[in-house]
């Protein structure tokens, strides 16, 4: 999970959070969430960070992921 400043967390249901993971990987929800991971280390390794800016642009997508990750870890902690 992100850790997401409150300003910039967006609220929406799990199956709005689904579907923007799965626009977000072209069709795919658990390539849009390997590609916001990706795009998080990059954020990460860049000599170039404006947290702002970043959370601004991304915080949608950053929100989305979070609300789909804790959804399917109560699916797998179910399971167990």
């Amino acid at each position: 999970m992100f850790r997401i400043p409150e300003f910039y967390e967006v609220e929406m249901s799990f199956d709005e959070a689904m579907r923007a993971m799965t626009r977000h990987g072209r069709g795919d929800g658990l390539r849009g969430m390997k590609l916001m991971g990706e795009l998080w280390s990059d954020y990460c390794a860049s000599d170039d960070q404006d947290d702002d800016k970043f959370f601004y642009e991304w915080g949608y997508e950053l929100s989305a992921y979070n609300i789909v990750y804790e959804g399917m870890s109560e699916l797998f902690a179910e399971a167990v």
